[in-house]
């Protein structure tokens, strides 16, 4: 049977027939849920059209405001101009605003009170401060009332108090008029309908609390069930719709907490694909738009830190390119804006259009970087102090942002932008609000949050219909869940008003409800509305809530409910509890139908007494790539080594190395050291081609990282030591390179701050002071720095003997001439020298840089001309710096034997494919792949020292040896 509302409904539709009816509702979806019901049971409605209080009152207003100029003004705007009379009161000096940061809590909370005032058909004139705890309390919101009135009288707008004020005398009308009785509780309500009605209306009564003894509401069929998390209560519905076979759009469920109900049960929903109809709609975050509006925010609250809009272009929530360039041309824009260094700050944008004129810079590259530079300057020049401190134009410049770079494919995608758009031209009704930047972004930021979208207040066929406790319990479906029936979220906060005081309220006027009285009201609208449902309902709370890790009580109704259920009127909440047995958790190991395919996966693992059973089988049969994980991991366990410990089958791949035919590519020392370092690394590196990410990381306590540092004093040491003519130092001189070249890198690298910028600017003053005293203590000066070995693209072929030349490339630091046709090498390092053992040379192939490079550039010497009969007689790693102290560690140029047969060892053991993990498990410390390579050198060490495996690793082990 329906509801007695629906029954008092049709009464009065039929009493009146042909005759034109209103139903005045509270949104237009109650109304029409209303009409469908009266439909459902007993037939076709004629003549009958569904109104909200608001548009009714506009309808027939509009022909008044047009003809004396006015315009309504709805709370959306009016909210701003208070926030516009509570700026101005601040900056005025307001003694009761004196020390409050104006806050968009602020803001709310006035206005409420404001809107309360105005609704009770309270004026300015009519406060008294003795009306108020304090005197100056009571001025000021007489003030501020005073001053929004006279806003409205200046601006020719009309609120909704306003509107009783210029509707004069009552006026009948010829519809018939059946209002919802909720909406005739304020007195300004009640005074508007009487005078548009001439008090000729029909009131739809409040159906009986859902708890009393007269409500029909069907507590003998009731379930009830409780859970141990929000998730786990909205998967157990799913599974009891599922279990039933219960049509989906026979289901509502009412959800206490709208926001934090609607999203879980979105989140149940959709991993099974079970479309649901939200009627409140959901948080503007699930969308592409409200995605990117977000991450804008998040660009500016960090002072433009490009990480933000890195994220949203990798997630394709923004796109920086024209729609019709493709995922690649976001991979470039990707890759450009990680290795660009701009890091954070307006200015530093300004280096995309620097590196796109530097020299030597690809032309593919060079477009990428001018059309980011042209993007950027797009969205930043709009910003300046001006935009950042206005509200409006912070929301205007999102707007733009949305609409141009937004990726909006869904309706939800167009919804967020519109709403985006109409909340600026609310703001605009204010006439420009000026704030704090913070501030300012504060209340964009509340703004943007506060949106909900994809709102579909009318069920759908098909759907679920999920709604409030302020819009549920009028779709008439025939199965309703009501969750989240804790104590905690089902009772009305009886938290007083923080502006207008329940003590104050009653000495200003008795038409302005004190706190307890509201509480009340939504609690009686709410059980009366609850009191609809007439279908199979099923009561339900979370017992525990896993975030803040306590248990909940159930709401005093439930317990009310399932007194009436079982009959048992003096039944406790634990006799509440005991009878609805266990929690139900997320996941049901008992038989019946699954939430989702975790679920079906837990109970094929799930043994006897709840203990989980091995998953290899099962799991081996689904995913076959766990299977070959789980043969690669017993391989490594086992004492052969095989493709799992990084040796290459070369009878199926291959391997060929610079230097065999058809190979154009050329060893560097640092290759070749890097293979003598960590086979696998190199493997990862050079013969697989897999490079780290280009991603320069931000640390707010350092300016450069070790690598950066290292790069700008070698750029120090090479431009002064090729500044000197003669052997005369001059330290004036380095000071002007210091300076040139340290503010080089501070446009390349931003400073977290001018304290740490200042603080490693001395340090590298400290280091280069080191060097100058350790270059006026030598006695010879270079005859090249940064010398070339490889020309014109072409590698240098390094004759090792008279069958084998090697191609290498590379750069050495410095060169001097020691004696006649005599020369030393040198190479700077700015870390520590404790790795750099004095009487080592090759150091188990890790430092092969100046042997090598030493026989390079004797060949190099003679085969140019530059000096026919050149030696390389010594060379030299320097530290030149404060951790270096200045300290030079040499190695020997006369074992070159042993060097050709070191590198032969090399090359031999890659055409091997001998690419195991290093020896030393400190070398993982710091390298790129050892996310990838987890813990194999650990696992490796006792397969390098196995007897079975010496024959296979023979080549590679001799690398070892040479010391």
């Amino acid at each position: 049977m329906p509801s007695t509302r629906i029954q008092q409904l049709y009464a009065i539709i039929q009493q009146h027939g042909m005759e034109r009816k209103l139903v005045i509702a509270g949104n237009h979806a109650e109304g029409h849920q209303w009409l469908e019901q009266v439909s459902r049971h007993f037939g076709s409605v004629l003549n009958t059209d569904v109104r909200t209080l608001e548009g009714w009152v506009l309808d027939r207003s509009k022909l008044l405001l047009a003809k004396k100029g006015l315009r309504y003004l709805p709370n959306t705007e009016s909210k701003w101009i208070i926030c516009r009379l509570l700026q101005e009161s601040a900056a005025a000096g307001s003694d009761y605003l004196s020390g409050i940061v104006h806050t968009p809590g602020l803001t709310d909370v006035f206005h409420q009170a404001i809107m309360d005032l105005r609704e009770s058909c309270v004026k300015a004139a009519n406060l008294e401060t003795e009306m108020f705890e304090h005197a100056v309390k009571g001025a000021f919101i007489k003030e501020l009332l005073n001053r929004y009135e006279g806003w409205l009288k200046g601006s020719g707008l009309v609120d909704w108090a306003g509107l009783n004020e210029i509707l004069g005398q009552s006026v009948e009308t010829a519809d018939i008029i059946v209002i919802d009785e909720p909406l005739l509780q304020s007195r300004l309500n009640r005074m508007l309908v009487h005078k548009l009605t001439a008090g000729n209306y029909a009131i739809l009564s409040n159906p009986a609390d859902w708890t009393q003894s007269d409500s029909s509401f069907p507590f003998e069929t009731a379930e009830y069930f409780h859970a141990t998390g929000a998730l786990a209560e909205v998967r157990e519905v799913m599974r009891r719709i599922v279990e039933r076979k219960i049509p989906l759009d026979q289901v509502e469920i009412i959800t206490s907490d709208y926001v934090r109900g609607a999203a879980a049960i979105y989140t149940a929903a959709a991993s099974v694909s079970v479309p649901c109809t939200f009627a409140e709609g959901l948080p503007n975050g699930i969308t592409n738009a409200g995605k990117a509006a977000k991450l804008y925010i998040d660009w500016l609250e960090s002072d433009f830190q490009l990480e933000p809009i890195i994220t949203a272009t990798k997630q394709g929530k923004i796109r920086l390119h024209d729609d019709g360039e493709g995922a690649a041309a976001s991979a470039k824009i990707i890759r450009a804006l990680e290795k660009s260094g701009i890091g954070w700050g307006k200015e530093r944008y300004g280096l995309l259009a620097k590196q796109a004129q530097s020299d030597g810079i690809p032309a593919e590259d060079a477009s990428v970087l001018f059309r980011l530079n042209e993007v950027f300057d797009s969205l930043l020049s709009p910003l300046d102090e001006m935009a950042l401190s206005s509200p409006e134009k912070l929301i205007r410049e999102l707007c733009r942002f949305i609409e141009k770079h937004g990726v909006l494919h869904s309706a939800g995608d167009k919804e967020t932008a519109e709403m985006l758009r109409s909340l600026e031209q609310a703001m605009h009704i204010a006439g420009g609000l000026k704030m704090k930047p913070e501030l300012a972004l504060r209340y964009v930021r509340e703004e943007v949050d506060r949106l909900m979208v994809m709102a579909a207040a009318l069920p759908k066929p098909g759907h679920i219909h999920v709604s409030s406790l302020g819009s549920g319990a009028q779709t008439g479906r025939g199965y309703t869940f009501i969750i989240g029936m804790s104590e905690d979220s089902w009772s009305p906060s009886m938290r007083q008003d923080p502006v207008l005081l329940d003590e104050e309220r009653i000495r200003i006027s008795v038409d302005l409800p004190v706190s307890s009285e509201t509480a009340m009201q939504r609690m009686r609208q709410r059980n009366s509305r609850l009191g609809m449902i007439r279908s199979q309902c099923t009561l339900s709370y979370c017992s525990y809530e896993l975030s803040e890790k306590k248990e909940q009580m159930p709401a005093y109704e439930l317990l009310q409910q399932f007194r009436r259920t079982t009959r048992q009127t003096d039944a406790d909440y634990e006799r509440l509890k005991h009878v609805m047995g266990d929690g139900v958790r997320y996941v049901r190991s008992a038989p019946g139908a699954a939430a989702d395919a975790l679920e079906v996966w837990m109970r094929a693992l799930l043994g006897s007494g709840s203990k989980l059973a091995s998953a290899r089988r099962l799991l081996f049969h689904a995913y076959p790539w766990l299977l070959r994980g789980a043969r690669a991991l017993q391989a490594k366990q086992k004492a052969p080594v095989s493709e799992y410990d990084g040796i290459v089958n070369t009878d199926r791949y291959p391997m060929r190395v610079p230097g065999d035919a058809g190979v154009t590519s050329a060893f560097s020392a640092s290759m070749l050291e890097r293979y003598g370092r960590c086979p696998l690394q190199f493997f990862y590196q050079y013969t697989l081609g897999i490079r780290p990410r280009e991603t320069v990381v931000y640390d707010r306590t350092v300016w450069l990282d070790a690598s950066q540092r290292g790069s700008l004093l070698h750029d120090i040491f090479d431009r002064y030591i090729g500044s000197l003519k003669d052997a005369s130092h001059q330290l004036h001189k380095l000071h002007e390179i210091i300076d040139e070249i340290i503010m080089l890198y501070a446009e390349r690298v931003p400073s977290p701050s001018e304290h740490i910028f200042l603080k490693e600017a001395e340090s590298i003053r400290r280091d280069a002071a080191v060097f100058f005293a350790y270059e006026r203590q030598r006695m010879t000066l270079p005859v090249f720095t940064e010398l070339q070995l490889h020309k014109d693209g072409e590698p240098l072929a390094l004759r090792l003997s008279e069958e084998w030349n090697l191609p290498i490339r590379g750069f050495v630091d410095r060169v001097d001439e020691i004696a006649p046709h005599r020369y030393k090498i040198f190479d700077y390092k700015t870390g520590n020298p404790g790795k750099f053992r004095p009487n080592d040379c090759f150091s188990d192939g890790t430092q092969l840089q100046l042997p090598l490079y030493g026989l390079a550039v004797e060949q190099w010497m003679r085969e140019t001309g530059y000096d026919r009969e050149a030696q390389i007689v010594e060379s030299a790693y320097v530290f030149p710096t404060e951790r270096g102290m200045g300290e030079e560690v040499s190695r020997p140029q006369y074992r070159r034997e042993e060097l050709k047969d070191l590198v032969r060892a090399m090359t031999d053991s890659m055409k091997q494919g001998l690419f195991p993990p290093t020896s030393d498990s400190k070398n993982c410390t710091w390298c790129d792949y050892k996310e990838a390579c987890g813990s194999q050198a650990e696992q490796f060490k006792a397969k390098r020292d196995a007897p079975e495996n010496a024959a296979k690793l023979e080549r590679l082990l001799e690398v070892q040896r040479f010391a």
